[in-house]
């Protein structure tokens, strides 16, 4: 055992070294992949002191960052919905926009979705089952999200049930597409 333990230190002790003692390419030449890893890359994007860039226009004076937007009106209710087969979020099987006050988007049931999500203050995370519901044991899971905003709050909702039954027994019309 003491001996197979010398011998892996010594065999990494070895391949650190030979890592470090092999020099880069010079500038000109191709690396081991026969791709030169200095003269591929995009250099027009780079900054350079005669190329302006965003941040240093010609003028040579930084640009102020300005804020992307503005803060979203009050009244704003939409998401973005989506559903996946199995426990990762991505990718989505399906997808819809949902926007509330007035109803309107690419889900089926706008006007059912928007009132339990009304009911719950815009967070799908409090939407609760109802009491009689019985559902399969079945493990086919199904992850959800919904992305938005719901009267200038951010909300980001991620979960994954059970299966089908137990989803949609859960929230109602909201994942319902």
């Amino acid at each position: 055992m003491r001996r197979l333990f010398c011998l892996a230190a010594a065999g990494l002790f070895l391949l650190s070294g030979t890592a470090a003692a092999a020099p880069p390419p010079p500038p000109g030449e191709p690396g081991p992949s026969g791709v030169n890893p200095v003269s591929d890359w995009p250099v027009a994007s780079w900054p350079s002191p005669d190329r302006p860039s965003p941040d240093r226009p010609v003028s040579g004076k930084p640009v102020p960052i300005r804020p992307i937007a503005q803060k979203p009106p009050r009244g704003v209710k939409a998401f973005v919905l989506s559903i996946a087969q199995g426990e990762d979020p991505t990718p989505a099987t399906r997808a819809v926009v949902l926007v509330c006050d007035p109803p309107h988007g690419t889900h089926p049931a706008v006007g059912e979705a928007c009132e339990a999500l009304a009911g719950v203050g815009g967070d799908p995370g409090r939407l609760r089952p109802p009491p009689d519901q019985a559902c399969t044991m079945q493990y086919d899971p199904v992850t959800v999200t919904a992305t938005g905003l719901w009267n200038g709050r951010f909300i980001r909702y991620e979960r994954t049930f059970g299966n089908a039954c137990s989803l949609h027994g859960t929230t109602g019309a909201v994942f319902s597409f």
